[in-house]
């Protein structure tokens, strides 16, 4: 399959996922950040801030192209709050949904694997776990959850 349409394919999953934003004070789409987080990490953005940095450096021409309406992309603290309020569960599932389509009917060993991200012992999470289903051939988290010990 042609990488463009691995990737049209991939927003068009993410398009899937309900805002849970207000309509008040909603200043950037929700698509358009997906696709923003999207072009950034393919472009090697592995933090918010990459992601957001990877974003003021763009023209005003990308930044409407990706479905902006606003000539710049949002703020850090912006996608901060628009990633905690997704629900992960949706979230979940279109990336699911998709990674199925695109991994064929080749079977595939799925390697499980937990981790306690670090500083995550403190007073303020005590003791957050997360563990995740990858599929080694194809590159993809098929799902992640989260939890405390």
């Amino acid at each position: 399959m042609e990488e463009q349409a691995v990737v049209r394919g991939l927003v068009e999953a993410l398009a899937t996922v309900p805002d849970p934003r207000s309509r008040h004070g909603r200043r950037h789409p929700l698509p358009a950040v997906f696709r923003l987080f999207v072009a950034a990490m393919l472009s090697g953005a592995q933090s918010l801030y990459a992601v957001w940095q990877w974003g003021r450096l763009q023209s005003v021409e990308t930044v409407h192209a990706m479905g902006f309406t606003r000539d710049k992309t949002p703020s850090v603290s912006t996608l901060f709050e628009v990633a905690r309020a997704l629900d992960t569960d949706e979230v979940e599932k279109a990336l699911r949904e998709w990674g199925q389509e695109n991994l064929g009917e080749e079977a595939e060993a799925i390697a499980i694997d937990g981790k306690a991200p670090r500083g995550t012992w403190g007073k303020e999470t005590p003791g957050l776990i997360l563990v995740s289903a990858y599929a080694t051939r194809a590159g993809l988290v098929l799902a992640q959850k989260g939890g405390t010990a």
